[in-house]
């Protein structure tokens, strides 16, 4: 990470990095792209959009307001983490807060367990199994980005967030149809709050928070 995504980080989103949590994150991605050169955590083509397309992706869930309240003591459950978006990111950034990465593929369990302990991140809880296949965790917020569709794996957030919680969904800009086939399935939803944010790329890429109240 240098000066200028450090400096985009601290403007657009209000994330200020203490020297070691930079460190850290410099050694992260020194890591993830040495790791991802024989082992597939992402296509070689989205790695030179490392930052823009998934560091600040990932990062982007505070804007949501709601999220300052449970970056101290509060328990994040992603699932599907694959290389760890956003979980590794947030367990570096919000040293707080408690967070389990689930994933299904050891390949990339693995990964998250080197990081885990060249990181020492305290925080950062690792699962290699099937989410459907776990016990409740009773998190306060349930997380997914590139999963798959809102109706599909909703339930998997409703299983393991506790009463009161959140499930959230990284999504790109065209999710009203997601959006209504969820309603649709479940008539005790609620709408949800959708929170649309640009990358900071020089193509225009629009994204979006969309978060369920559980």
């Amino acid at each position: 990470m240098n000066e200028k995504q450090i400096k985009i980080i601290e403007e657009k989103l209000g994330i200020k990095l203490s020297n070691k949590q930079i460190l850290k994150f410099q050694r992260w991605q020194e890591l993830f792209i040495e790791y991802n050169l024989h082992t597939n955590l992402m296509s070689k083509n989205e790695v030179a959009n490392l930052f823009e397309k998934h560091i600040y992706d990932s990062l982007s869930i505070v804007l949501w307001d709601e999220f300052k309240k449970t970056i101290n003591g509060g328990k994040l459950l992603d699932i599907g983490t694959g290389g760890g978006f956003p979980s590794v990111i947030l367990a570096i950034a919000f040293e707080g807060l408690n967070v389990i990465a689930n994933d299904s593929r050891s390949r990339k369990t693995k990964f998250i367990e080197i990081i885990k302990d060249e990181l020492s991140l305290q925080n950062l809880a690792i699962i290699c199994s099937r989410a459907e296949d776990e016990p409740r965790k009773n998190v306060d917020i349930v997380t997914f980005r590139a999963v798959g569709k809102i109706k599909d794996i909703l339930p998997l957030a409703k299983k393991h967030v506790k009463p009161g919680g959140y499930g959230i969904f990284y999504k790109a800009k065209d999710v009203e149809t997601e959006i209504r086939e969820a309603l649709a399935l479940d008539k005790n939803l609620k709408e949800p709050e959708i929170i649309p944010y640009s990358l900071p790329m020089d193509v225009k890429t629009v994204r979006n928070l969309v978060v369920f109240g559980l």
